[in-house]
Formats: structure tokens, sequence, C-alpha cells
């Protein structure tokens, strides 16, 4: 008998991955579902040989089983080698687990640093006798493990976006790498306005530092790439730092990278990932893509850098219905912001435990303050559940809370049945926010957030018979389920779900009642049936009454996309006259109003092709460049700067009525109104009237700073006896500073120490501006409103400066805003939506109470001009 090991090949005289299965006995489950295998028969019969294919189940129906018998198959049919990625490494753990315990299919795992993997799994792969299964980041990386699989199959591929782009994104955090961000800001000093370099360098930032964002125009940076890849370079040597490896990925393409600024961080990377790059990933014989939701508008081709993938059909009616039950709740409709805290406690003391998902780490760390104060319960992080959820599974008083995570953490059955989300964003990073925000272009990713938020609703609930409640805080997460917009792209179920939830979370006095609904929910199975049989009419009644959707800019979109790819491969390899090419054809295609924004940022990346091209020596792009400029212009006035990174002027430019420093706060002033009733809303700004109508200076105060806030100023109010009234701040540069005197008696004249104090608030201002976040050489204007109609003759020589406003003129400038905010809340849908945008500007233009239109009506009187009375 032979010493040696002999070798033994696996049979591979099957045909179809579920004529393979059948042989599989040391498994639990009994077999597969029938549309499971009904999507096996469709990869079979037209995808087998397709480079890249795309599959979507919704969550909880098991797409991981078939990703995984496809892949197995492919293993032991053709001898291939198989990786299966997973976003994050607590679904590596999990998917091994399912498939070594449940599913019976042979695996190995690899987590961590590829110095740290089993040699016997690494064997195991290499030789072909096993799956992998890994993240997304162990791929994806300068110094992969995983150099030549044949086929890679991607698990929850819509969450792939920031994954797959962190291979060639530099993200320089204000405190990971603090030296080279001050570096950074010192070398770009000379091509960005000051305010954008005070604001970078400011160690005090307010709220608006904070959230401030911002993008480098490409074309301004071209002379500086040399200088940042130095600095760079300098920094990142001889230490450990992880924007190590994505900067040898795009060290020497920054001319194709976007650059976005922020206080907190940095961003360099392109605007598409250029995968096909990446020789992992573009010398694979197949790649395939698995999701809950492939979308309609081409965001699964940008996300992985491919211009074409093979979309196969869903093979079971999911259109209409949902996963298990969901109880939505929706606090903030009735309950103040202050109670948050509250609610948050009472729920864990009616539930064992708790999932609450949160938007970052500052976050997560707060609420994680909050409950060791507050509360007994066992407190569990994205960590410690990483490799095992046992303990939290098992504990009473279980929170477990995890930063910016969709998906991949399943609780079925009584593991959890209380999922809690928490302000998630529309954006995840600095890219979306610039093109939802400044680019008005919240079309584009419509079908992205929505994935995100149904990957977040699905956590608890995993089958058909499963059940959880899911608590919304947020005003972003509110707007993205309710709607009405957004609610009719959700399926029936679901629609119906949220329309139940808000109904029972709207006009609640009291929160102990509020809550006993929860608990019902959770527990009293039989009084909540006819709650159950509510939700199942009215999906039927959506069902009869819903109509085809119009999906015309998605389609765009996803014609659109194709050509996006070809044409970031394009500026990659500096090939700019066919990027030019291909970005044409996206402007063609991009013709929908709603698209207006996102047609702008090709525009923009236009100019920057042509203007490379005239800068390489061809003079006749120089008209080019700049047209394409001035189209960007006219799609967003959101931007200040395309205009101004060449002299460039649009002839038929109207005047300028400062809407574009208003535009994105109104915008968020409407969105925080929209969680609640439109009533609530009305009775907020009828309340701000009341306040401006009182005899009480301090009323009238108050009711001053929240119209300044309602009409999207920046407002500020200190406090002192001396110091200037509620200060509206309309941008960097430029602000109206205010004394308001409302006296008892109207017939009173207005005294000179009133007067001198108003002339005294210019200075306070410009003393002050770092306190305003406004720039050193900041410009601003005085006005004394007042119910008084007399001044003393030695009071208003010293009123040369200061602008005279009536109360009644104050009070009729007030009327037509509130009607306008009145208007636009009931036409609000979306943030980002440029069509909405439009209607504002045009609503404000026509009503006369745009920044413009109130500067005027200051200027009309100066105090200084009256001598005996006004």
């Amino acid at each position: 008998m032979s010493k040696f090991r002999l070798s033994k090949s696996e049979v591979s005289n099957f045909n179809t991955p579920q004529e393979m299965y059948d042989d599989y006995k040391n498994r639990k489950i009994e077999g597969i579902h029938d549309y499971q295998s009904k999507m096996i028969d469709l990869y079979m019969e037209n995808a087998h040989l397709e480079t890249d294919i795309a599959l979507e189940l919704p969550t909880g129906t098991g797409k991981t089983l078939i990703g995984l018998l496809i892949g197995e198959f492919r293993r032991r049919k053709y001898n291939e080698k198989v990786i299966y990625l997973c976003p994050n490494n607590q679904l590596v753990n999990q998917t091994l687990e399912y498939s070594r315990n449940n599913y019976g299919i042979k695996a190995v795992g690899f987590t961590g640093s590829a110095r740290d993997y089993d040699p016997k799994d690494k064997t195991t792969y290499l030789t072909g006798k096993g799956i992998a299964i890994t993240n997304y980041s162990s791929l994806f990386n300068t110094n992969s493990f995983f150099q030549d699989p044949d086929i890679i199959i991607f698990d929850d591929a819509h969450s792939g976006e920031n994954y797959i782009s962190s291979n060639w994104t530099v993200a320089i955090d204000r405190f990971k790498d603090e030296d080279l961000y001050y570096l950074f800001a010192e070398a770009i000093k000379d091509i960005v306005e000051d305010m954008i370099y005070e604001r970078m360098t400011n160690d005090n930032p307010n709220v608006t530092d904070r959230t401030w964002f911002d993008k480098i125009p490409n074309i301004r940076l071209l002379d500086k790439c040399s200088d940042i890849q130095k600095i760079i370079d300098e920094y990142i040597m001889g230490i450990y730092t992880d924007i190590k490896y994505p900067w040898s990925n795009i060290r020497d393409n920054l001319f194709s990278c976007n650059f976005y600024l922020s206080w907190r961080e940095i961003v360099i990377r392109p605007y598409i990932p250029p995968t096909l790059t990446f020789s992992p990933f573009k010398n694979a014989k197949q790649r395939i893509y698995m999701s809950a939701t492939l979308g309609k508008s081409g965001e699964l081709e940008r996300a992985f850098g491919i211009h074409q993938i093979t979309r196969l059909p869903m093979v079971k009616d999911w259109q209409n219905k949902t996963i298990g039950r969901k109880y939505f709740m929706f606090p903030s409709a009735s309950f103040d912001v202050k109670q948050t805290g509250n609610i948050i406690k009472k729920i864990t003391e009616i539930t064992d435990r708790v999932l609450m998902i949160v938007k970052n780490n500052d976050t997560q760390n707060g609420i994680i303050e909050f409950l060791e104060k507050n509360t007994e319960v066992d407190i569990f992080t994205g960590k410690d559940i990483e490799h095992s959820k046992e303990e939290f599974i098992s504990s009473k008083h279980g929170f477990a809370i995890v930063a910016n995570r969709f998906d991949g953490i399943d609780f079925p059955n009584d593991e959890c049945r209380m999922l809690i989300l928490f302000d998630l964003p529309n954006a995840t990073h600095l890219q979306e926010n610039f093109l939802i925000t400044r680019m008005a272009a919240m079309t584009l990713f419509e079908e992205r957030i929505k994935t995100r938020v149904v990957q977040a609703l699905g956590r608890c609930t995993r089958s058909n018979t499963d059940y959880a409640a899911v608590c919304v805080f947020g005003d972003d997460l509110m707007n993205s389920l309710i709607s009405p917009a957004k609610l009719k792209r959700f399926n029936p179920e679901l629609q119906s779900e949220l329309l139940f939830g808000l109904n029972n979370s709207e006009n609640q006095d009291d929160l102990y009642d509020y809550l006993e609904l929860l608990d019902i929910f959770l527990n009293n199975r039989e009084e909540w049936e006819a709650a159950e049989q509510d939700i199942i009419s009215k999906r039927d009644e959506i069902i009869a009454e819903s109509s085809e959707l119009d999906n015309s800019d998605y389609h765009a979109l996803m014609d659109s996309s194709k050509h996006e790819v070809y044409a970031q491969y394009d500026i990659w390899k500096e090939d700019y006259k066919s990027a030019l090419a291909n970005i044409e054809a996206i402007i063609s295609k991009l013709n929908g109003e709603s698209l207006k924004g996102y047609r702008g940022f090709w525009f923009y990346i236009g100019a920057y092709c042509a203007y490379n091209i005239f800068k390489n020596g061809d003079r006749s792009y120089e008209s080019v460049y700049k047209n394409y400029l001035l189209q960007a212009s006219k799609t967003t006035i959101s931007i200040k700067w395309f205009n101004k990174v060449i002299d460039i002027e649009d002839k038929e430019e109207s005047v300028n009525n400062y809407m574009e420093y208003i535009l994105e706060d109104i915008e968020k002033v409407i969105l925080r109104a929209s969680k609640a009733s439109i009533n609530k809303f009305y009775d907020e700004l009828d309340h701000v009237l009341d306040l401006l109508e009182s005899n009480d200076g301090n009323k009238f105060e108050i009711g001053h700073e929240k119209l300044g806030n309602l009409l999207g100023y920046r407002t500020f109010n200190p406090k002192g006896d001396a110091e200037p009234d509620p200060i509206w701040i309309l941008n960097d540069k430029f602000c109206v500073v205010s004394e308001d005197k409302i006296y008892k008696n109207s017939d009173k004249s207005i005294p000179p120490k009133h007067v001198r104090q108003a002339a005294g608030h210019v200075n306070w201002v410009k003393s002050n501006y770092k306190q305003l976040s406004m720039g050193s050489e900041l410009d601003s204007i005085t006005v004394f409103i007042t119910n008084s109609k007399n001044i003393e003759e030695s009071a208003s020589i010293h009123g040369e400066d200061i602008y005279y406003l009536n109360r009644d003129d104050f009070l009729e400038y007030a009327n037509r805003c509130i009607k306008v905010l009145k208007e636009i809340r009931r036409s609000f849908n979306n943030v980002g939506d440029v069509i909405w945008r439009e209607q504002v500007i045009d609503k404000f233009v026509s009503n006369k109470i745009t920044p413009m239109d109130y500067i005027n009506l200051i200027k009309r009187w100066k105090l200084s001009n009256f001598k005996n009375g006004l």
C-alpha cells in the first residue's frame, strides 16, 4: 500500500447546478426553491457565456445560495477558480457559515491581511478545490492575493461603489493626516477663493464650516498636479497611511480625477472607477453581479466601470409584495426632536434587542454615550458582531449600533425584531453630495438611494413570516420614504406599510399611547391582525389603482451610462477628442428636464477635455471649451465658479438676484418641513407673522430671525444690549445687519442713542467675521426696522450709513414671503430636484422677495435723509 497521496478528481458528469446539487447530502436545507431554480435556468440558457451578468432577487429571498451554486458548478465543471465577494468581513463570515453548515458547499474564507491567510485555505482556492469567500477590498487592492480569478461573484453589488472606488480614492482626513491636509490647503491657496482657504484652515469651525463642501475646477488644477504629487509623495514616504495604496493607483493620472474639498477631508478620485485597468478584475472570464435591486438608470455600470452588463429578469412577481411584515414608526411626525432620546430609551424597555443603523462613527459614539448614561442595555458595535452575532442575539437587553451599513447584517425572527434607522443621509460621500446638492442631479441617485433604504429596511425581516418594527429618525430618510414622488417608486405592499405607519404616527399627543402600538405589534399578534388586514387591503387598492410610472429619465441615464464609462477611460488615457465624442453622446441623451443638472456636469467635463486640447496647441478649441462652460453655468445657479474659471460673460444673463446663495438652504427648510403634516408647517409660518405683528420688541426680534432662516439666510443674533439684532448672512462676503426697535407708542421719535447704537454694528460685524463664518473682506448694510415714523433732529445726523425700514413695509414683505413658502412646500418632492428649484426661483422673482429685492427694499431711505420726520 503506497504511502504517497494519490490524486482524486472530483466528478463533473453533470450539466446543471441543480443536477450537481442533488448529490449534496450534507446540507441542512431540503432543497432550492422553484424561483431559485428558474433563475439558475435563466443563467444557463442566456448568460452562461457572457462576461458581465447581473442577477436580481429581493432581500431575504436567497440570492446567496444561487450565487454559490453557480460558482460551485463552474468550479467543478470547468476547474475554474471562483471568488465570492461580500462588502465586509461580517458578511464574509456569515456567508462562509451558510455555505459550509447550511448548504454543504465547500468554501474557504479570507479576511484580514493576506500574509495571515491560512496556507491550507490558500492552496484549496489556488488549486480550484473550493470557493474563496472574501471581501471586496481583498480583491481591489494593489497587492491582492487573488491575482487571476476565473469567476468573480459580487454579492450585494449595489453596495459595491464605495468599496471599489476606494481603490482609486485618496481621502485626506483632517485628523488622521493633519499635516498633509494643511500642506494641501497651502498648495491650492492661490487657485481657490480666500473664503475656501479660510474655512479649510479654521480650527474653530461653526456648523456652516463643518457642513461646507465644494469642488476645485479641474482647469485650475492642471498646473498644480506636479506640486500635489510632490507633497503627497514626500508625506507618505516611510510612514503607514490609508492613502498610500490608492495614491499609487491615481498618482500618475491626477489630471483624470476630481478634487473635492470640505472642512473634514479632501477627496481626490476619478468620477467612475477605472476597474478595467486592474488586471484581476479585467481578466476574469466572467463577472456576476447579484443585487436586491439592479435599477434602470445604469448605476451598476457606473459603479463597476463596465459599459454594458447583461441583466437577467426577475423570475417571480416580487414587484407587488414585501418579504415579511414591517411596522413603521415616524416619531418626529408628532413629537419634538428633543424627545428622541426618551423615545429610544422607551423602545429599549419594550424590546429585548435593538439594531440601530446610523450615518457615521461620530453619531454612533454619541448614541453609545447616551445609552451608557440612560439605559441598562448591553451595547454592541459593528466590530463586536463582525465574527459572530451570538452574544448579541442571546442578550436580553442587547443594543447593536452600526455606522453606515445598509446591508448584510441579518437578524431573522426572534434574533431581533426592532430596527432603528437614525439620520441616514442621501449622499454617503463628497462626490454624491456635490452632484445632488450643487448640480441638482438627484435623479441620478434616486435608485441608488432607494436601494440603500430598502436594504436597510430588510435587516430584520428575512422570510415571508418574519416581522419587525422599523423606527425612522431624520429628515433625509423620512423624505426618501414618504415623499409622494418617492413613495410611488416602492412596491405596493411597502407603500401600504409606510402609509399605515405614517397614519399611526401623525397627530399623536401622548408618547406612551404611541409606544403602546409598538408593544401591540411585537407582543399581541391577535390584536395586530386587524392592522395586518388593513395593510393588505391598502396594498390591493394600490395595485388596482397603480399606473405605469414614467421611467424615461431612468432609461436616458441607462443609455448614457455606457458613454460615461467610455469617456472616463478616454480621459484616463488622455484621449480627449475621443472623450468629447462620448460626452456629446451623453449630453444628447440627457435631455429630460429633471436631468438638466447632470447634463450640466457633463458640459463641465466637456469643457475640461476641450481645454486640454486647446492647451496642447489646437487653438480652435478655445471657443469650444468656453461654450461648454457657458452651457454648464446655465444648468445650475448653485455653482458660482463656472464662469469664473476663465473670463466668460453670458450676454443673455439677467440682473443677478442672488438666489444662488439661498436656494440650497431653502430646500433644507422645506425638507425639514416635509417630515410633518403640511398644516403644521403652515401653523409655523403663521406664527412667524404673529411674532412680527407683535408690539413686543422681543417677539418681533424672534420672528425676524425665524423669517431669515425660513428664507434660506444664515442668521445670527448676538445677545448683548449694544450688539446687533438679527443678522441675515447672504454669503461669505455680504450680510444685512439689523437694529430692531418696536416702540410701545409708534408716535415715539427715534432718539440719538438708538441711532448711534445701530451705527456701531458695522464695526461689530467686521470684528466678529470668524464667528459669523464670513471672510475678512466682508461687506454689510445696516437697516433700522421700527414702527416709529418720527426721528429726533439730533439723531438723523448719526444715520448717514443706516437705512430705514418701517415695520409695516417689512410686514408686507414678510407676508409675500410666507405665501411663497406655503406654495413651494406644497410642490416639494425631492432634494436636488432641478425642476422644483427653478419653480422656487420663478416664485421668488415674481413675488419680489429675492435677496436683491430685499436689499432694494431696505435701500429706499436713509435715516440721515430725514430731519423732522419720516
